[in-house]
């Protein structure tokens, strides 16, 4: 069996590091106490508590320890704050629970098999390692068990949860007796890790580049001669002249007074607040557990307790913080709303709702922990608002002189039966051109993107713009319709008869249609591969990439970088071996897919590790390494144990139960 699961060891990979995390998550949250110590919890005791909700192999599991695990993912998703249970079942949470609980009872189980399960006298010595006073000394029964009926835990189950902690432990030093690692490996883990790249990067999406290409005539009529048979009316297709009124074109002929302005600051006061924040770096995946550990044990300080009063934020950003603010206090400043960047760690403040004097975490962001203090908080001046009111009013009122001016467009042009005319008389009220409001659209179907509708930059469907059209007969005007930028009055000035085999220039907005499907898929990845072939150094990288419009950036390592998505675990960890393969002032070879967008890059700076400090740490890595292996092998056991005890029919869930306490607490929660 050892051989089996080295071999599972040499063939590692990614999904084994995440079914890890999960597993971790899991005795993590084995036991969780009641509600006096689960902040926003909503799960009130029941009767039912005790019905047994699984089965694996000789172990059950409750629903109240359900409720426990459940109630622990919520808060940790929830930033601390309870997520809706609808929430919580859309994000697959309610079967993510069951999951950790059943690898936990899975291990328990095959430990009785083994007779590694922990023993009293270990479990006796893990209380005494816990609870100690300020000298180190063991407090005493009494002592121990005021202090955990006072956490409001159940002696019994707080004494088997550590039983359980022992028996993981245990099993996971049985799998792994016989491994060893080298010192070489020891030295390329302490390069890899002290090795430090700064790296300039860019991120390209699909809309980056979708604006900016447009297939050429050639190649379009190629596509359409290759496919001419495709081409024939199949449902109503008409072409439409329309007189666009623009936003922008009224909005130079709207007046805003300084009146206006403060009437609508009155309404629509803003505060902003301000804040500190306490930042630890994880430069390398061993010091993760370290990084953790201390992150929350300056939580604790700084938020106090019962027992202990809050020690100074600042103070402690001054002797702790590694970010450049912990020179003020881990001051920040004032942060502004930003209502499109809700992700930002800094929005946090105005997502999470802090009042002054709260604080927030700890929590990850990339390759580091926060804490976030809220310290300030004030109303945003009127002066500091101006701009934004002053564009907030005028194109509120553009958009209403738009509406009058589009209404009176149809009115006209319904009276004269001429569109053009109708034009020319809205034409002299905004001072421009009578041909820059007269627009027509290719010929085009329901469901089809249009090129520039209003003024719009790149081809997109306009369901308004489709129903608005599609009862006209040909030659009819119809009513106002809204498009981007501002308003239409549309004219059918043709209507395509069905079974009509299209020529190019009647099909041409459905071959664009057709074509660009067929191509902008891999157009982003295309692109940003084109940009790292043509950039031979890292002063190139950065010219083209800002020529393509793209935002320049940098980082040590991606430490930083949120990778996100589906797949960010391996994105992450395929960028970071990219990027260590390079050397000072190369590029990458290829984009990295991050979800929707592709991540490009350069190696600006290199800075090699001091092998001189390599033998003080020498043991530390070689035990962080081990450990490592351990998890994998320890999860690969379980994947494989689960998989066996599922096709024995050990595993039984009771789903009805289950679902009845969802339905109950969901009820509870309307």
């Amino acid at each position: 069996m050892l051989r089996f699961f080295a071999k599972l060891e040499r063939s590692r990979n990614a999904v084994l590091l995440i079914f890890c995390g999960i597993l971790l998550i899991g005795l993590v949250f084995f036991f969780i106490p009641d509600d006096p110590l689960a902040p926003g919890a909503s799960f009130a005791n029941s009767s039912e508590d005790k019905s047994v909700i699984a089965k694996v192999g000789s172990q059950e599991i409750t629903l109240k320890e359900y409720k426990a695990q459940l109630q622990g993912l919520l808060s940790t998703y929830g930033r601390g704050n309870t997520l809706p249970l609808p929430v919580a079942k859309s994000m697959g949470l309610d079967k993510q629970a069951l999951d950790q609980l059943i690898s936990s009872r899975l291990v328990i189980d095959q430990a009785n098999e083994l007779n590694l399960a922990g023993t009293d006298r270990e479990v006796n010595d893990m209380v005494k390692r816990n609870f100690v006073n300020e000298q180190g000394a063991w407090v005493g029964k009494d002592e121990y068990l005021r202090r955990v009926k006072l956490n409001g835990w159940d002696v019994e189950e707080y004494e088997g949860n550590l039983r359980n902690d022992i028996t993981a432990r245990k099993v996971r030093e049985f799998l792994i007796a016989a491994e060893q690692v080298s010192d070489r490996e020891v030295e390329e883990r302490y390069k890899k890790d002290g090795t430090k790249i700064e790296a300039v990067y860019a991120t390209l999406d699909l809309d980056k580049v979708r604006s900016k290409w447009t297939p050429s005539e050639q190649e379009l009529r190629a596509y359409y001669d290759a496919r001419k048979d495709e081409f024939k009316v199949s449902e109503l297709t008409r072409k439409v002249d329309y007189i666009f009124i623009t936003t922008k074109d009224v909005a130079k002929i709207v007046p805003v007074t300084d009146e206006e302005l403060k009437a609508e600051y009155e309404t629509r006061k803003q505060y902003e607040k301000r804040a500190s924040i306490i930042k630890l770096n994880v430069l390398a995946d061993s010091d993760e557990t370290t990084v953790r550990n201390k992150i929350n044990d300056l939580a604790s300080k700084v938020k106090g307790g019962p027992s202990a009063p809050a020690e100074d934020f600042a103070a402690t950003a001054k002797g702790h913080s590694q970010d450049p603010s912990a020179k003020q206090g881990g001051d920040l400043g004032w942060i502004k709303k930003e209502p499109n960047k809700t992700g930002q760690w800094r929005q946090r403040v105005y997502t999470s709702d802090l009042k002054v004097g709260d604080i927030d975490g700890p929590f990850r962001d990339g390759r580091s922990w926060y804490l976030l203090k809220v310290t300030e908080e004030r109303e945003i001046p009127f002066a500091q608002m101006r701009d934004t009111l002053k564009a907030t009013v005028q194109n509120n009122k553009a958009y209403r002189k738009a509406n009058e001016l589009a209404q009176t467009a149809y009115e006209k042009a319904t009276e004269y039966k001429d569109l053009r005319k109708a034009a020319e008389e809205i034409a002299k009220e905004l001072k421009v051109p009578a041909d820059s409001l007269m627009k027509t659209t290719e010929y085009f179907k329901n469901g089809d993107a249009l090129t520039n509708l209003g003024d719009s930059s790149s081809p997109a469907n306009n369901p308004a713009f489709d129903e608005a059209t599609s009862t006209l007969a040909k030659n009819e005007i119809g009513e106002k319709v809204s498009i981007p930028g501002g308003f239409a009055v549309p004219r059918v000035v043709d209507i395509l008869d069905k079974g009509t085999a299209m020529s190019f220039e009647q099909a041409r907005n459905q071959v664009e249609n057709k074509y660009r499907q067929e191509k902008e898929p891999n157009l982003a990845q295309a692109r940003a591969q084109e940009i790292l072939n043509k950039s031979k150094t890292t002063a190139e990288f950065e010219s083209l990439a800002k020529a393509e419009g793209l935002e320049i950036k940098s980082d040590t390592n991606f430490n930083n970088y949120a990778f996100s998505g589906a797949g960010a675990l391996q994105a992450g960890n395929q960028a970071r071996a990219a990027l260590a393969a390079l050397k000072e002032g190369e590029v990458a070879k290829a984009p990295i897919k991050i979800g929707a967008s592709y991540l490009i890059f350069a190696a600006k700076k290199r800075e090699e590790a001091d092998l001189s400090k390599l033998p003080q740490e020498l043991e530390n890595i070689r035990k962080s390494i081990i450990s490592e292996r351990q998890g994998l092998v320890y999860d690969a056991f379980v994947k494989a144990t689960r998989k066996r005890y599922e096709d024995q029919g050990k595993v039984k869930i009771y789903q009805d139960r289950i679902d009845k306490f969802f339905n109950a607490a969901m009820a509870t929660q309307q």
